[in-house]
């Protein structure tokens, strides 16, 4: 489907941080023809990486660091509904700072062709850390401001604004 020239105009790059696609596959699901759990915490996981693309925030650079490591130190998933091979998903994820050292994530999980029903809800929790030390250090600064952007974006609004591109 085309954007019309005024969402085209007023969209940018940034305004699909905490929105994400995705096309459930099967070898997103187990024996049973569902959606395995962590399969799905691994898409969301998608989510993030894109999230911080969006905000042009190289991931591989992120890993890489000498200085810092962001480890998920806790998640958890709950599903609501079935998810099937071929379901295709919108997930938003909204970061939220805890302490200088820490944020999580949460994650809500729609089917594109029944956007009003949450078929499931996630949560990642994340410290920054120095990898040779383990100890806590303060969030790097891009991450932070990252953080301070995904809180000035509403994940209801930019769901109804996106909402004729499903």
């Amino acid at each position: 489907m085309v954007m019309d020239e005024t969402l085209e105009r007023k969209t940018t790059r940034k305004d699909f941080m905490n929105i994400y696609e995705r096309k459930i596959h099967l070898s997103d699901t187990d024996a049973a023809g569902v959606v395995y759990f962590a399969s799905l915490l691994s898409i969301c996981h998608e989510a993030y990486e894109a999230s911080l693309e969006a905000a042009e925030i190289d991931f591989k650079t992120l890993v890489s660091n000498p200085e810092i490591a962001i480890p998920i130190v806790h998640g958890e998933i709950d599903f609501f509904h079935p998810l099937f091979c071929g379901d295709r998903l919108i997930i938003s994820l909204t970061p939220i700072p805890l302490k200088e050292t820490k944020f999580e994530i949460i994650y809500r999980v729609w089917v594109s062709s029944s956007p009003d029903i949450c078929v499931a809800k996630a949560k990642t929790t994340h410290v920054c850390i120095h990898p040779n030390t383990r100890q806590r250090v303060p969030l790097p600064e891009f991450i932070g401001q990252w953080l301070e952007e995904q809180a000035q974006s509403s994940t209801d609004e930019l769901l109804e604004k996106f909402s004729d591109l499903r």
